[in-house]
């Protein structure tokens, strides 16, 4: 996060924001005071100032003795202590004049004639250009405020009437002076008062307003790093102290949506460590599956060929009993080759009925295995259901985040990323549900497919041991008769037409017995084929959970980096 330059912080544009307006405010009126005492400097004080100058003025020249003048520039020793005497008096009890004096021009040369307090007469001295104006034009020139060695002045000259001469009177203008530098003076003062003013107030109320806002700055920092234990205090009953309130209610929102998203996690792991084990089991099973149908599927071969073999036999018997007419000569040698072969009959029939059972006990197995199977699968579901509503509740939560995070404003923008992580997660955990469950469904009906056919197969492999024990009763009852031809010849043709018919009924027997083991070889082969398919579902059904699984650590890891007080 970049660092926030202190002339962009809030409380730089809050006091600037006051302090110029008020700075601005200062100076205009600043400004307006000076030109106010300006006018009131010009238009009075100045103004009462220039008529009492032209008053004394006016009044000295009009008072003074024109010849006791004209006398003093003739004979300035004789004449002009009396001239300067004149001037003394006239200044007593006239307040604010520095100096009366006499101006005239002898011979080319401009002189003062005489001037108050001082003994020194017709002293020669250049006209300024207001004492020129005066004399030349013979008219009253009232000269501006200027300063001198002597002080700060202003003058008035006037013509006497009757001489060759001007009267000056130089007053003094020090508080003229005085009054415009406190005219610029006072204002200046004003100005930095108000301006210090200013910032001190600006200062204040904007570390009154920001303060607060920087708590909620630094609070808001606090929950971008994860600490989510750390509660909002600001005591205050504006707006500030509303957002200070909604920050903490987005706090405890947000610690409660980390606090339920980690017991969510947990909970899915805990789910996907349970799958592992049914998955494992389910394996197991469809292993035992596959090596039952694969003994089922040999043993079935097996007894294709004994009774193809049995086949044969009783047809060659067949042969020798319709031959029996022609060949009576050697019934005996036939009857002892008959009991021989009976006897291997008998106990081929043994054979397949040990054949027959064991495909009966396999069957019944490949049952148990396959309603041990439909309960798995039944269990799975549950627990596939309960990962649905753990991912909608995630969905939710993670709703419930996003709306929180849009209410918090530019402050929730770093949660709602991580809120929009959340959902994501959820719906591809929704997404791996369905097609888990998908999976299931398709495993069941195979399942109850493979348990129809068992069913079927277990009443043919019935019928065949119920066959074959009638083949074993016949072929005792074969066994018996051939006994009984070597002791009575003489029944030999009954006997025979006996064996006739019981051999047409072993053959039919046979052949019933071998197409039903082609039945049993092929629902075997399909059993296995169900067998192989489901132990590659199972398989595909454990890279789900292995996805489940990560997707539930990779949103633990997102949620760890947040401290909630449930962490305490």
């Amino acid at each position: 996060m970049s660092r926030l330059k202190k002339t962009k912080s809030l409380k730089s544009q809050l006091i600037f924001s006051f302090l110029i307006p008020f700075l601005i405010f200062s100076i205009v009126v600043g400004v307006f005071l000076v030109g106010v005492m300006n006018s009131i400097l010009n238009n009075q004080v100045l103004s009462q100032f220039d008529n009492r100058l032209n008053e004394n003025g006016s009044a000295l020249a009009e008072g003074i003795d024109n010849d006791l003048i004209q006398n003093t520039i003739d004979s300035p020793d004789e004449y002009g202590k009396e001239l300067e005497q004149y001037l003394n008096d006239f200044l007593k009890g006239r307040k604010g004049i520095q100096y009366i004096y006499v101006l005239a021009r002898k011979d080319n040369q401009d002189v003062i004639v005489a001037l108050n307090g001082s003994n020194d007469y017709m002293t020669t001295s250049p006209f300024t250009p207001e004492q020129r104006k005066a004399y030349e034009e013979n008219k009253s020139v009232l000269s501006s405020i200027y300063k001198d060695k002597w002080g700060v002045h202003k003058s008035f000259f006037m013509p006497v009437k009757g001489t060759d001469s001007i009267v000056g009177i130089d007053m003094d203008a020090s508080f003229v002076d005085t009054l415009q530098k406190r005219i610029i003076i006072y204002p200046l003062i004003f100005l930095m008062s108000a301006a210090i003013l200013g910032t001190i107030v600006a200062i204040v109320i904007g570390t009154k307003i920001s303060t607060p806002i920087r708590s909620l700055v630094t609070f808001t920092k606090t929950i971008a790093s994860g600490n989510l234990r750390k509660t909002v205090k600001v005591k205050r009953n504006d707006e500030i102290g509303e957002l200070a309130a909604s920050f903490e209610d987005m706090r405890l929102s947000l610690s409660d949506i980390i606090n339920d998203v980690r017991v969510n996690t947990k909970t899915i792991n805990e789910t996907s460590e349970h799958l592992v084990g049914s998955f494992e089991e389910l394996t197991q099973a469809s292993e035992q599956i596959v090596v039952g149908t694969s003994g089922e599927a040999t043993g079935a071969e097996e007894r294709a060929k004994h009774t193809e073999t049995i086949a044969h036999m009783i047809g060659e018997m067949s042969k020798a009993i319709e031959n029996m007419d022609n060949q009576t000569k050697q019934i005996k040698e036939f009857a002892n080759d008959t009991s021989k072969l009976s006897e291997t009959g008998s106990e081929q029939v043994v054979v397949i009925a040990d054949q027959i059972n064991k495909i009966k006990h396999n069957g019944m197995t490949t049952k148990d295995n396959l309603f041990n199977l439909n309960e798995k699968l039944e269990h799975i579901n549950v627990i596939i259901d309960l990962i649905r509503d753990i991912a909608a509740q995630t969905n939710l939560l993670s709703l419930n985040a996003s709306i929180e995070a849009a209410r918090a404003g530019e402050a929730g923008k770093g949660f709602s990323v991580v809120a929009q992580e959340i959902q994501k997660l959820a719906n591809q955990t929704a997404s791996s549900i369905a097609d888990i469950s998908t999976t299931v469904t398709d495993i069941h009906t195979q399942t109850n497919k493979v348990l129809e056919l068992n069913h079927q197969d277990l009443e043919d492999i019935i019928k065949g041991v119920e066959i074959i024990e009638e083949n074993g009763k016949l072929f005792k009852a074969i066994f018996t008769s051939v006994e009984k031809l070597k002791d009575r010849s003489e029944n030999i043709f009954a006997s025979a037409q006996d064996i006739s018919k019981s051999s047409d009924k072993t053959l039919a027997s046979i052949q019933e017995i071998a197409a039903i083991s082609e039945q049993s070889v092929a629902i075997t082969q399909e059993i296995a084929a169900a067998a192989t398919e489901q132990n590659s579902t199972v398989e595909a059904l454990q890279r789900q959970n292995e996805r489940l699984r990560e997707v539930a650590e990779l949103l633990e890891q997102k949620v760890s980096r947040f401290e909630t007080n449930m962490d305490e």
